[in-house]
């Protein structure tokens, strides 16, 4: 039964003269407020007419991972077919405490290629490799297989250790591919991605010819995965330097750069490109992801649902949505967008209207129960979705075309360990609000940092700005040097000067908290912070800003470090701005919700791409966004500084 118009507000109407306002709408040109603003964009429209994928080379072969060929002592002696167990090896080193070291060494390097055959979890193999020395020096060909072992299992100094040791002498000239090869898998594994790439390279052009076919699929996945990882200006640096095969590696890599901007014309591009290059053995095993993305066509809806919760606590933001995704210019004449109020049609009912709108594409919902709730829907399954926020893994149902976009804060935590890793800093301390938020957002850094270090983390939770003083000064330890003054004066006498001292093992400072406690509680870490010590860096998550600070507030900060949305920070999105200005307040929150439907709208089409390239990054308001893992965005933000009443940006959020 359709309600009466007074019944409840409309933010955008349908005026089919046969139908009565529903609780749904869909954009016409004329009806939508904001048509006059925005007037050099067609809103109703997001035709995306994209052309049709023609059909895609298929290189003849793909190379498979793999472990390395088996040694020749992994097979048993009575019987020339038949392999030995990992197991069986281990117990042979068990029952014969004899064996000399080089002997014990090859019995374990066996076990572990035995394992790796046998596709036993990395960290059974791991547990064996790390029983061998990797400071002790054999043979050559048992050092080249130990190095190799310590790539497979990501023991990456160890491996480094034994290539430096290896690099003392000349290797024979059947070693050298292997070398190179293992030098560069660390280099990657590194973000060592410059190095890496010109050592391939060079190696492409030495030894191409003695590669085997497992060889040159390591070497290809490996320049993939470095030109993915640099921007196309460094990229450049590389041109005629090492030949026309490297160009044409430069020249796909400009195609994939192009496809975010122009995802249509993708397939004919790399059609193109590989119909001209081909005749290099090396494109013959190009890597799985090139040849899936070639084939994968990008979503083009002519009919798209928004379902936002347009009524309610959370209609200012929803609205502040909606507006960011009519933002985006890609708009023309031949698409419809239906509005969706989720807070006002029960599943069953937004399921008819989906049925009744032919909807293409679902975009949204934003709240994380009624992504829950839909996840139970056949028909909803069935559509390409972006799910406006996150859930738990074992809510999401195993669906290709389902993906999850949110202003998470946990992306900012998980940035921020990486940094702090980075910047080779090892203890760092956290202070964080003892409310629900800061609570989960710390334990999650706790998590991660002791994933990442195998190391505690020292954190202190604050419940109250008068206790602000007293968790600073436990988390430093300057009680306890208060403590030893006083002790020091009833033996000695008042007319001893002493200072108070902080503890020196920590390096670094993380805060969970809103801007106000940040103000709050960074002025008590410049205070209690020794005067032997070093100044601490003190960090913070985009929590810790507001826009429309002045100078003076901004002072407050100076030193502060923390990630924030490039696009808060300065206008590099003029146009953006100016509608923002427009349709906008100067409220933070929506502000960022405006930029969150904009890039919603921007990564639509070529979500499926993104997915296969987990590599690659496109630049939003939001941040830098990537699809990883479960179909999930994940975003990586600016790190900038608050210096003498300004915020200066310190780096892009990839370097």
């Amino acid at each position: 039964m359709h309600k009466k118009v007074g019944e409840y507000d409309t933010l955008i109407t349908h005026t089919t003269e046969s139908k009565l306002l529903k609780d749904y709408s869909v954009l016409s040109p004329l009806t939508s407020p904001l048509f006059a603003i925005i007037r050099n964009v067609s809103l109703i429209c997001c035709a995306l007419i994209l052309s049709a994928c023609s059909s895609s080379p298929t290189p003849s072969k793909q190379s498979q991972t793999a472990p390395s060929a088996l040694p020749s002592s992994a097979v048993s002696q009575n019987d020339s077919q038949t392999i030995k167990t990992s197991a069986e090896v281990l117990n042979e080193l068990k029952e014969n405490p004899q064996l000399n070291e080089q002997q014990q060494r090859q019995l374990r390097i066996d076990a572990a290629y035995l394992a790796l055959y046998e596709q036993q979890p990395i960290e059974s193999v791991a547990s064996i490799v790390k029983r061998i020395n990797p400071n002790e020096f054999t043979t050559l060909e048992q050092d080249i297989q130990l190095a190799d072992l310590y790539v497979q299992t990501a023991a990456f100094d160890n491996a480094q250790t034994v290539l430096e040791r290896l690099q003392q002498g000349v290797l024979p000239k059947q070693y050298q591919v292997t070398m190179r090869l293992l030098s560069a898998q660390i280099d990657t594994a590194n973000q060592q991605f410059l190095a890496s790439l010109r050592n391939l390279f060079r190696l492409n052009q030495l030894y191409s010819n003695q590669y085997s076919e497992q060889q040159l699929g390591i070497a290809n996945r490996l320049i993939w995965q470095n030109i993915l990882n640099l921007p196309l200006q460094t990229l450049s640096a590389f041109k005629y330097e090492f030949g026309d095969e490297a160009d044409s590696w430069l020249l796909l890599a400009e195609i994939i750069e192009d496809f975010v901007n122009n995802p249509s014309a993708f397939s004919n591009n790399f059609n193109r490109w590989y119909q001209n290059h081909s005749n290099y053995r090396s494109f013959q095993y190009l890597p799985e992801s090139i040849q899936s993305l070639a084939k994968s066509a990008p979503y083009e809806p002519t009919n798209i649902a928004l379902l936002l919760p347009f009524s309610g606590s959370l209609a200012k933001q929803a609205e502040a949505i909606r507006n960011g995704f009519l933002a985006y210019n890609n708009f023309d004449t031949n698409t419809k967008l239906t509005l969706i109020d989720t807070n006002k049609n029960s599943l069953t009912a937004i399921e008819a209207i989906i049925t009744e709108q032919n909807i293409e594409f679902i975009v949204g919902p934003l709240l994380k129960e009624k992504i829950v709730e839909f996840q139970g829907s056949e028909l909803l399954k069935t559509i390409p979705t972006l799910n406006l926020n996150t859930i738990s893994e074992v809510d999401i149902s195993p669906v290709k075309e389902q993906f999850f976009y949110a202003l998470a804060p946990e992306d900012e935590i998980e940035q921020a360990v990486d940094y702090f890793l980075a910047k080779k800093i090892e203890n760092p301390a956290l202070i964080y609000a003892d409310n629900s938020l800061g609570r989960r957002l710390a334990q999650q850094f706790e998590y991660q940092w002791r994933q990442a270090t195998e190391k505690p983390l020292e954190s202190i939770a604050f419940k109250s700005k008068s206790k602000l003083g007293v968790a600073v000064k436990e988390l430093l330890d300057v009680g306890l040097s208060e403590q030893r003054i006083d002790e020091i004066k009833k033996l000695f006498g008042n007319h001893i000067k002493s200072e108070q001292r902080s503890r020196t093992d920590i390096d670094a400072i993380y805060i969970i908290a809103n801007s106000q406690q940040t103000r709050l509680i960074k002025p008590f870490f410049d205070v209690n912070v020794s005067t032997f010590g070093k100044r601490l860096p003190i960090y913070a998550s985009s929590r810790s800003y507001v826009v429309g600070e002045s100078s003076v507030e901004k002072r407050d900060l100076n030193g502060l470090i923390f990630t924030e949305m490039t696009w808060m920070l300065k206008d590099n999105a003029p146009a953006i701005t100016r509608i923002y200005d427009e349709v906008g307040t100067n409220n933070t929150q929506l502000k960022k919700l405006f930029a969150f439907g904009y890039d919603a709208h921007k990564l639509m089409p070529i979500l499926k791409q993104l997915a296969i390239l987990p590599e690659v990054t496109v630049q939003g308001l939001t941040g830098e966004l990537q699809v990883i893992n479960q179909q999930r965005v994940k975003r990586n933000l600016q790190w900038s500084q608050y210096r003498q009443g300004r915020v200066v940006v310190l780096q892009t959020a990839k370097q």
